[in-house]
Order: C-alpha cells, then structure tokens, then sequence
C-alpha cells in the first residue's frame, strides 16, 4: 500500500502494532500465572497501552501539522511576491508527492512570469527606440514649418500661413502623441506615476474642443459645449486629453456634439 512508504506512518503503525502485542503477551502471561486480581492488572495495562498510543499518535500528527503550517507559510510568501519559496519535500509518501508537485508549479509560473518579462522589456525597449527615431524628423518638421510661418508672414500670404499653423498643431499633437507613447511604456514597466491635480473640467474641454474645431468646420458640424464650469476632477491633465482625443470620430454630423 502506498500509505506505507512513508517512513513515519510507518513508525506509527509498528508503534501501535508492537503496544498491542504487549498488551496480549502481558494479558497472556498474567492469566497463565494465575495472578490475583488479574483483571486489575489487565485494565491496568489497557490504559498503558491507550496511552502509549495516544502519545505515539499525538507526536505524529503534531509533526504534520508543523509539516503543513510550514507549507502553508511558504504558498503565503510565494503569493506575497517572494518567488524563491518553496516547501520541503524531502521525504516519501503521497504528501510529499504533493509537496512536489506545488514546487513544480511555482518552477513553471516562475518560468512563464520571467518569459512575460522579457517580454515585455523587449516591446518597451523596441517602442522606446521607435518613439526616440521619430524625435529627429518631427524635429526636422518643426523647422521647415517654421520656416514655411516667416517666409508667410513677409509676403503676407494668409493662406499659407493658415495652413502653415493647422500644420504645426498637428506636429505638436504627434510629437505629444510620441511622449505618450514612451509614458506608456514606462507605465507598463510600472516606472511611471499619473501626476494627479484638481483641473476644471470646462477648461479641459476647451482645450479638447480646439484640436477638432477645423475639421468640424470642413465636415459642416459644430461642436457645442454644456455643463456648469465650476466642476472639478483631479486627474492628469496630459492624459485625460489624451484619452478623450481618442474618440474624435464620434462628432455626430450636421449638429452640436454634447459633451
């Protein structure tokens, strides 16, 4: 039976076996002498017997317990963060199979957690270099833009110099854009803090209002603004901008966008 390879049930058992054994050889022996009160002296050695087993039993399942409570601690520490925890299993039986196995399993999850990580470090650190390559032509844009704005405001060229500021906008957005893209990895990487402040919500919208006010006007929709102007909300500015940038082509034609 496999309940006997281990070697303290084992222990258990030939204890309990060897205090039985005496107990009949005891009671055997007292009854062939003829022994007064022999009963006496086999209810006495009864309660010997119940107690040496009771203390052979009580050893034993306070060393399982000591077995379990240590296990016990060492899930709790894994589960807690500490990847280096693992549970003695030193020994044969179906618990200790047990114990192995959970020690398999942290090997495994351990295993996958670094992978995730390389992972991840990988995909930040290819972002972060694309983000850094797009520095130099936005760079190079702002300049030719630049350029493009003095030599409209010489020559008095309205239009160009229109366009010229629509244009720069639109740099600066992708250039704000690319800093979210490098804030992202960073927050991935749990290297980054949102940088709360309490910002009137009726500021923010106007500030989000303006970057869609000329294509709104190219597709014959308006974009009205409504609520009380004294509300709040701590948040970061930056990415709350951001974030509802993102949901520019839900401006309903041809009427007010409520916001």
């Amino acid at each position: 039976m496999k309940i006997f390879v281990n070697r303290k049930i084992q222990f258990l058992f030939v204890g309990i076996l060897f205090c039985v054994l005496g107990f009949v050889l005891i009671a055997v022996a007292l009854v062939s002498l003829n022994v007064k009160n022999v009963a006496d002296y086999i209810i006495v050695s009864g309660v010997c017997m119940g107690a040496v087993i009771l203390l052979l039993c009580y050893r034993y399942f306070r060393e399982q317990h000591k077995i379990m409570e240590n296990a016990i601690s060492q899930i709790t520490e894994y589960v807690a963060g500490n990847r280096n925890a693992s549970i003695e299993c030193n020994d044969e039986g179906e618990l200790y199979r047990l114990f192995h196995e959970v020690n398999s399993l942290v090997a495994i999850l351990n295993a996958h957690a670094e992978n995730e990580k390389n992972a991840k470090k990988f995909l930040r650190d290819t972002i972060s270099d694309i983000s850094h390559q797009l520095k130099t032509p936005l760079a190079a844009l702002n300049i030719y833009n630049g350029l493009l704005q003095d030599e409209a405001k010489e020559k008095d060229l309205s239009t160009i110099q229109e366009f010229s500021l629509l244009s720069e906008q639109e740099l600066d957005r992708i250039e704000a854009l690319v800093q979210s893209l490098l804030k992202i990895t960073k927050l991935d990487a749990g290297t980054i803090l949102l940088e709360k402040t309490l910002e009137n919500v009726s500021e923010l919208a106007e500030g989000i209002k303006k970057h869609f006010l000329f294509r709104a006007g190219q597709e014959g929709k308006e974009i009205c603004l409504s609520g009380k102007e004294e509300i709040t909300l701590l948040c970061d500015r930056n990415w709350i901008i951001e974030a509802v940038g993102k949901y520019e082509s839900i401006v309903e034609p041809a009427g007010c966008k409520r916001a």
